[in-house]
């Protein structure tokens, strides 16, 4: 799959955020994988496309407690 233009988005809905993304987001050994959480999260705020279930929220709390 070819990488999308600088400047352009095929995102066209809502997308489902993991608990995987909120924890690299949080995991600061990996501070690569740390700012790409980052930047995702920022985007799908930007966009008001992201959503999260109860489920991942349990799931984050429990991992970060």
């Amino acid at each position: 799959m070819a990488a999308s233009p600088p400047g352009t988005s095929y995102m066209t809905g809502p997308v489902f955020v993991d608990t995987n993304v909120f924890v690299y987001q949080s995991d600061a050994s990996d501070s690569e994988k740390q700012a790409r959480a980052a930047e995702w999260c920022a985007t799908l705020w930007r966009l008001r496309a992201g959503r999260v279930s109860v489920q991942v929220l349990l799931e984050l709390y429990a991992t970060l407690r």
